[in-house]
C-alpha cells in the first residue's frame, strides 16, 4: 500500500512566496513608520466607515471651480443638462491627493456643486462611470485606485457604487464573480448592461495588464464574463472604447508593457476592434485602427449623432531601460461609430480662406469647376466625406481650388489652435451636442502640472472652443527633475510618472 499524501503539507515554492511576502510587508511597514504613514487598506476602511455614519445628503454651491486634478470621471447628466464629476487625484512632485467629491456643473450659470452623500466610496482616481436615465437618475462607478500621500502604496479597487440622483444615496452594491481590482479599465452602457474591458493592476512587485470582458446586468444585478468569439483585442489599458447603439461596441488602441525576459518595453496598440451581439451571441470583429494610437485621451459619445470624439492623449516610447520619451497631442479627432471611421475635427476658425487674388478672371475665364478641372487635367479627384446631422454639414478633404496661370491667390495665414492644450488624461464629456473638456495633465519645463481649465465646444457649429474656467497660476513643483517628451509641434516636455499613460 502506497503512502498517503499529506493533504496538508505546504510546496517549497509557496513557502518560498510566503516569506518574500512577510519580508516585503515588514519593510513596507518600516517605511510607513518613518514616513508617518499608515497602512493603506486600514485607511480606505476608515473613511469608508465614516462616510457611512452621514445621515443625511447635504449641498453647498462652491465660490470657485473645482481643484485642479485628473483622472477623474466626467459623465453627462441623464436628466437634466449639467455635468456630474467624481473622484481624480492631483500630484504636485512630493505628495498626492485623492478625491471622492461628488461635483455637479452647471453649464447655464456656470455654477459648480458640491454633495455630500450618505454611505460614498472612498477616494478613488482612474475610476470609470456611467450614468442612466433609470429609476430617475443613476451614476455608477466601478474600480479605480487610490494612492498614499507619499506614493509608496497603492491600492486597486473592485467595488461598485452606485448614486441615486433622486435620492441623494449611495450604495455599494456587492454580487460576485465580478472583475479583478483594476484602474485604467474602460467602462459603457449598452442597454441595461455595463460592459467592462481590460485595465492593470500594480501589486509593487508584478504590473498584470487585462484583456476579459464584463458585463453588470443593472436589473439583475448579476455580473457575467463574456467570452466572444474571434479575435479580440489583447490586455491593456487607456484604450478608447464606445457604444454603438445597445448591442455593438468599438475599442481603439491603448496601451500596454511587455517583458521579454529582465527587459521590459512599452506597447502602444494602434488596433481596433468591433464587438457585436449575433442573436445570443457575442464576437469581436478586427477593424483599421487609427494611425496614430495615443493613451490616456479623453473621450465621450455623441448619441444623438452616433459619434465619438476623442482629445489629446500621449504616446509613449521606451528607447532603452532607462529612457522613456513620448508625444503629446492636442488634437480633437471624431470617430463615424456607423462606418468605424476616424477623422480629425478642424474648427472654422482654424481653417485658412482665400483673402486676396491678382488678376482676378472674368466669369468666362473664371477658374474650372471641381469636376471639370479632374476632366481636363486627367486627375483623380481626391475622396470627399461629408458628415452632417441635420444642423451643420462638415467637410473632410476635398479638392484643391483650381486656378489659371495668371492668377495668383494668397490664402490668409491659418489661425493658431484655440482652446486646451496639449495633455493627457484629461476629463470629457458631451452634454446636448455639446463638448466639454476639464483638466488633465501638462508637461512644461521638466515639470509636470495637474490642471483646472475647462473648455467647452458646440458640435453643432464647430466654430471655436470657449473658455469655461481659466487656468490658474501653475503651483511650485516640487519634485525632482523628470524625463523627457516631445511634443506634437516639436517642442521638449517631460514625464515622471510610469504610470501615466496607463489611466
Amino acid at each position: 500500500m502506497g503512502k498517503k499524501k499529506n493533504k496538508n503539507k505546504v510546496s517549497g515554492a509557496v513557502k518560498t512566496a510566503a516569506k518574500t511576502d512577510k519580508k516585503l510587508a515588514n519593510k513596507l511597514k518600516k517605511e510607513l513608520a518613518n514616513l508617518g504613514e499608515e497602512d493603506i487598506a486600514k485607511v480606505i476602511a476608515e473613511i469608508e466607515k465614516e462616510e457611512a455614519k452621514r445621515a443625511a445628503a447635504s449641498e453647498k454651491i462652491l465660490s470657485g471651480p473645482p481643484s485642479s486634478r485628473a483622472y477623474a470621471s466626467l459623465t453627462p447628466h441623464p436628466t437634466s443638462n449639467e455635468l456630474i464629476m467624481f473622484g481624480g487625484e492631483f500630484h504636485n512632485g512630493q505628495q498626492t491627493a485623492v478625491y471622492n467629491e461628488l461635483l455637479f456643473f452647471n453649464p447655464a450659470n456656470g455654477s459648480w456643486r458640491l454633495v455630500k452623500a450618505p454611505g460614498a466610496p472612498p477616494p478613488r482616481s482612474a475610476h470609470q462611470a456611467v450614468a442612466t436615465s433609470a429609476n430617475k437618475g443613476e451614476l455608477w462607478i466601478f474600480g479605480g485606485e487610490f494612492t498614499s500621500p507619499s506614493e509608496t502604496q497603492f491600492h486597486h479597487y473592485k467595488d461598485l457604487w452606485c448614486f441615486s440622483l433622486a435620492e441623494k444615496k449611495w450604495e455599494k452594491v456587492v454580487a460576485p464573480n465580478g472583475p479583478s481590482p483594476r484602474s485604467g479599465h474602460r467602462m459603457v452602457l449598452l442597454g441595461r448592461k455595463l460592459f467592462i474591458f481590460g485595465g492593470y493592476c500594480d501589486d509593487g512587485r508584478e504590473c498584470r495588464y487585462f484583456d476579459d470582458l464584463y458585463t453588470f446586468c443593472l436589473d439583475t444585478r448579476q455580473w457575467e464574463r463574456l467570452t466572444p468569439s474571434g479575435r479580440g483585442p489583447c490586455a491593456r489599458s487607456a484604450c478608447v472604447m464606445l457604444p454603438v447603439g445597445n448591442d455593438s461596441l468599438i475599442i481603439d488602441g491603448g496601451f500596454s508593457r511587455v517583458r521579454e525576459g529582465r527587459a521590459e518595453r512599452t506597447q502602444n496598440h494602434m488596433d481596433m476592434f468591433k464587438l457585436s451581439c449575433k442573436g445570443a451571441a457575442w464576437a469581436w470583429r478586427a477593424l483599421a485602427g487609427s494611425k496614430n494610437s495615443l493613451a490616456g485621451r479623453a473621450a465621450a459619445v455623441n448619441a444623438h449623432s452616433n459619434r465619438g470624439y476623442v482629445f489629446g492623449g500621449v504616446c509613449d516610447f521606451l528607447e532603452n531601460e532607462e529612457e522613456l520619451t513620448g508625444v503629446m497631442s492636442d488634437d480633437l479627432s471624431m470617430v463615424d461609430l456607423d462606418k468605424c471611421r476616424w477623422h480629425a475635427v478642424t474648427l472654422r476658425s482654424e481653417q485658412s480662406a482665400p483673402a486676396a487674388q491678382t488678376s482676378a478672371p472674368t466669369a468666362e475665364d473664371s477658374a474650372p469647376t471641381a469636376e471639370s478641372a479632374s476632366e481636363d487635367t486627367g486627375q483623380a479627384k481626391e475622396a470627399v466625406t461629408v458628415v452632417t446631422d441635420e444642423v451643420f454639414t462638415m467637410k473632410l478633404g476635398g479638392v484643391p481650388v483650381q486656378a489659371e496661370p495668371d492668377t495668383v491667390v494668397t490664402l490668409a495665414p491659418r489661425q493658431e489652435k484655440t482652446g486646451p492644450s496639449a495633455r493627457m488624461s484629461a476629463m470629457m464629456a458631451i452634454q446636448r451636442s455639446v463638448l466639454y473638456v476639464y483638466g488633465g495633465v501638462l508637461e512644461k519645463d521638466e515639470k509636470q502640472f495637474y490642471l483646472g481649465d475647462m473648455y467647452s465646444l458646440d458640435l453643432h457649429k464647430l466654430n471655436e472652443w470657449k473658455t469655461l474656467i481659466e487656468q490658474p497660476p501653475l503651483p511650485d513643483w516640487l519634485g525632482s527633475d523628470i524625463e523627457e517628451y516631445t511634443t506634437s509641434d516639436g517642442e521638449s516636455e517631460t514625464d515622471d510618472s510610469e504610470d501615466s499613460e496607463e489611466e
